[in-house]
């Protein structure tokens, strides 16, 4: 499955270079949410989960006091040799309270 292209996504992808806990089955790590939508978002990580998986993503947003929790599902994963180790979470069912923090930061970017 690729990635959409930016007209079809359901928001703007907004950069915010957050710190992230990322926990999946036994394993929990420190990585970051570089890019949010109101889709999901892109977590740059030293180690992933499998295509498919779900994980447990915690993290703030700049300007933003709140700390997030969110469940997502893999559904790309960034080949070592292209970036640096990340994954790409859509996720699922999103507190309404992170959908409207994310609307502010797509505010602020225009």
């Amino acid at each position: 499955m690729g990635r959409k292209p930016a007209e079809q996504r359901a928001s703007d992808r907004v950069p915010v270079g957050a710190p992230a806990t990322i926990r999946w089955g036994e394993e929990e790590l420190s990585g970051f949410m570089e890019l949010v939508n109101l889709a999901g978002g892109y977590v740059a990580a030293p180690r992933t989960p499998d295509l498919g998986d779900y994980v447990d993503l915690t993290f703030t947003l700049p300007g933003d006091r709140r700390s997030y929790r969110v469940r997502g599902s893999v559904v790309f994963l960034e080949e070592p040799a292209v970036h640096a180790t990340g994954f790409g979470a859509r996720f699922e069912r999103p507190p309404a309270a992170l959908l409207d923090a994310i609307k502010n930061l797509n505010r602020g970017s225009h």
